[in-house]
């Protein structure tokens, strides 16, 4: 599928994986981890594997402290991306949980002071590396609590990709809103000192993809997601995206959604396994039609690089 001057369309998929929740989104009780061990390999991945797709996933302190996750995500067959996911209650300084379960995690980490929000991505990313011998790339702020303070930390410890960023979208906190009402749609480089702006020339060396989505007129914007968005109106949302960027040599197109969701109530979609079936067939039938179409499947990690590979200048088209 050609639009204007676009040459390539990147699709990535980010899903951030975490232990089962309850219908409320607190954590399950007792600690459950069926969406990691049970529902990556046996029910996700052979929809990947069979589209051609590339998945990312970014992984939360509880899963990477669980022996039965981190043994099923380092024998997962098929080809993927492993990255990060941060709720900051969790984790060292001031780590406000040792229990998890039955626990929600309201903060967001960019209320955190600067030194405080680095120490934690340090410790969360040096756990990534115990876990599978190598640091990672790609990141996602539990909540998309994200700030200015968290793309240099990045940036410090040696990250590619953040995909916080979900445009259109105010993210209330009582310590303070996480605003990306304005930020653009396409991958760019953030300005030194925001997380919303596009660098004029030199930026951040940390690529925000964020996560795609189409906005409306009065409701909040449509995302790239199974089960918010039927598999019609995903195909709407990507046909707006190639419209709006077609002076673009690439798009990328950026799907989110969690681990927990193809489990039946294991959070507050799927309820059932009727349901979870039709989640599963939502995915695989757009995947397919992406296949179709000619998209480029991709691990976020390898956005940046297909990006400088093509010499696009990573401009953002709000």
């Amino acid at each position: 599928m050609k639009v204007g001057k676009t040459e390539k369309v990147l699709f990535t998929i980010t899903i951030d994986t975490e232990c089962d929740h309850d219908p409320n989104w607190a954590r399950s009780r007792p600690l459950r981890f069926d969406s990691v061990t049970v529902g990556l390999p046996e029910r996700l991945q052979p929809v990947f594997r069979e589209a051609g797709a590339v998945p990312t996933y970014l992984l939360t302190v509880e899963v990477m402290e669980d022996a039965s996750s981190v043994h099923a995500l380092r024998s997962l067959q098929g080809e993927h991306e492993l990255g990060t996911h941060l709720h900051s209650a969790f984790i060292e300084p001031e780590k406000k949980f040792f229990d998890y379960a039955g626990i929600d995690s309201p903060d967001f980490q960019c209320h955190c002071g600067p030194e405080v929000e680095y120490q934690k991505l340090r410790n969360l990313s040096d756990l990534f590396e115990r876990c599978f011998g190598y640091r990672p790339r790609s990141f996602r702020a539990g909540r998309y609590g994200a700030g200015a303070n968290t793309i240099s930390s990045l940036e410090r410890l040696g990250y590619d990709i953040d995909t916080s960023v979900t445009p259109y979208i105010r993210w209330r906190h009582p310590d303070g809103d996480v605003d990306y009402r304005d930020a653009p749609e396409q991958p760019y480089y953030p300005a030194p000192g925001t997380l919303t702006r596009v660098a004029d020339s030199v930026g951040t060396s940390v690529l925000e993809i964020p996560v795609t989505m189409r906005p409306r007129l009065i409701r909040g914007p449509r995302w790239l997601r199974p089960w918010f968005s039927s598999v019609e109106t995903m195909k709407d949302i990507v046909h707006y995206q190639l419209r709006r960027h077609r002076d673009r040599q690439v798009v990328v197109l950026n799907m989110m959604f969690h681990s927990m969701e193809i489990i039946a109530k294991a959070s507050p979609y799927p309820q059932t396994e009727g349901d979870v079936q039709r989640f599963l067939d939502d995915l695989a039938a757009f995947l397919d039609w992406c296949r179709s179409c000619g998209f480029v499947f991709a691990a976020s990690g390898k956005v940046k690089r297909a990006l400088a590979d093509a010499s696009d200048d990573v401009r953002a088209v709000t």
